[in-house]
């Protein structure tokens, strides 16, 4: 249904994320070869597939295949796509002012900003000293255990 949608839009392809391996939030690779999708381009272990209409072939934007930025404390990226994200945002503030500990919140919320984010998710990434962590979602106990004490 959704295929056929996409297609009497006159959209260019469908495509998703996934990875070699099977990994929290990824649909299952095979799933989606099934149907006809193939890996067009791809960052580390994170692969792009899509299932294109015609001859235009998508990527990865060269701000994504960066996965780092220069900050170095705990950096978290972040949309309103999930409907867990504001619970989490809300408890990992309070921790940092409780804390007096720096954390920076990146939120994303216009189209530009999802095209230059540092990384493959746009929805919720997590960065320290720079470099990519996780695409999973926090919450207090977890960036005292995971980052903040290492």
């Amino acid at each position: 249904m959704q295929l056929k949608i996409a297609k009497n839009s006159r959209k260019n392809g469908i495509c998703t994320i996934s990875s070699e391996k099977k990994k929290p939030y990824f649909g299952e690779k095979k799933f989606y070869e099934k149907y006809g999708f193939k890996v067009v381009d791809t960052i580390g272990e994170y692969e792009l597939l899509a299932l294109s209409f015609g001859e235009e072939k998508p990527k990865f934007n060269e701000t994504a295949k960066k996965m780092e930025i220069e900050k170095k404390e705990l950096t978290i990226f972040y949309s309103e796509q999930c409907p867990f994200t504001s619970n989490c945002i809300k408890e990992i503030k309070e921790y940092a002012e409780e804390k007096e500990v720096k954390i920076n919140f990146e939120k994303v919320d216009t189209l530009e900003k999802a095209k230059n984010v540092p990384c493959v998710f746009q929805n919720w990434a997590n960065f320290k000293d720079g470099k990519f962590l996780s695409n999973l979602l926090l919450n207090k106990n977890m960036v005292e255990k995971l980052y903040l004490n290492s």
